[in-house]
């Protein structure tokens, strides 16, 4: 693959990988290094990719590859900068619903799969290809993504100064 075309084809597909590394590491910074690692690693092996219809799911499997190695190392080094520890204890609670929090409650893989079909509009299938598993496992975790999040809008009507729906 020649330069232009690695450049062009890269251009295209930025935006997804941004999403696909924010549906896993939920950090702008850290996406940013994984979608900057994930292109370097792809222009090093450009000449592994024998066809240029394959280039989105090589991509995003390094780019999902990328991301699980950083996460593997979150594991190992857990710290919170002073300055955002301070925002969120400074955060007015709010009892609505924030997609944002329960789209980081799931886990990455759930969130990752959430993000590519729903946001980007991609089919399980295509979902299957870019990350490497199975089409089966890719409709299980949207089903467990969507119990989980039906499970986050459900709110006592009691707390919100709703009508009960229990009978007397």
């Amino acid at each position: 693959m020649n330069t232009q075309t690695f450049l062009e084809e890269a251009a295209k597909l930025e935006r997804l990988l941004y999403c696909v590394a924010w549906s896993m590491l939920s950090n702008s910074d850290d996406c940013a290094d994984a979608v900057q690692e994930t292109l370097m690693k792809a222009w090093q092996s450009r000449d592994a990719l024998r066809n240029i219809r394959s280039f989105r799911p090589w991509i995003t499997r390094i780019m999902v590859n990328t991301c699980n190695t950083m996460l593997r190392k979150r594991l190992n080094q857990r710290w919170v900068p002073l300055e955002e520890d301070m925002a969120v204890l400074d955060a007015p609670q709010d009892s609505g619903f924030d997609l944002d929090e329960t789209l980081g409650r799931l886990s990455p893989e759930h969130r990752a799969v959430v993000v590519l079909h729903y946001v980007e509009g991609y089919k399980v299938r295509e979902i299957a290809g870019m990350l490497g598993i199975p089409a089966g496992t890719v409709k299980t975790r949207l089903m467990m993504a969507r119990v989980h999040i039906q499970k986050n809008l459900v709110h006592s009507p009691l707390e919100e100064g709703g009508l009960s729906h229990e009978k007397a």
